[in-house]
């Protein structure tokens, strides 16, 4: 054998190491298929009452969109309201009644995939005293 053909068949064989080692390493570090993007949009967010601790009320429509078709429902804290078979989008519109922030959540089978939430604010805050009226 002379240097060149010992010299290409080194070559050779360092090549063939060099794919072995890398191609395992390459394998596992693409990244598990990942559940789609979903954007959540509620609107409004907010929820105004007169008074500390009273419920506000508010009709709310919740939007949202993806790259690809999914089977959806949408859940407001632990309650059913609405859901979708192979679609890209979609939107519902419902009444809101409550005195504290409540979180609005998109699933995809037994996982959250977008969710957002409807603040409760107020314009007065509650009383700790009562008032007694007196006319005299």
């Amino acid at each position: 054998m002379s240097f060149k053909s010992v010299h290409s068949c080194g070559l050779i064989l360092t090549i063939l190491l060099a794919t072995l080692l890398v191609t395992p390493a390459a394998a596992a570090a693409t990244p598990p298929a990942e559940t789609p993007a979903v954007m959540l949009k509620v609107t409004p967010d907010k929820c105004i009452s007169l008074q500390q601790g009273r419920a506000c009320y508010s009709k709310v429509t919740a939007q949202w969109h993806s790259a690809q078709p999914l089977d959806l429902c949408l859940k407001l804290d632990d309650a059913e309201l609405h859901c979708w078979h192979q679609q890209q989008a979609g939107s519902y519109v419902f009444e809101f009644a409550g005195a504290q922030a409540s979180s609005v959540q998109l699933w995809q089978q037994q996982q959250v995939v977008a969710q957002s939430r409807i603040e409760v604010k107020w314009v007065h805050t509650a009383s700790k005293t009562k008032r007694h009226w007196r006319l005299f």
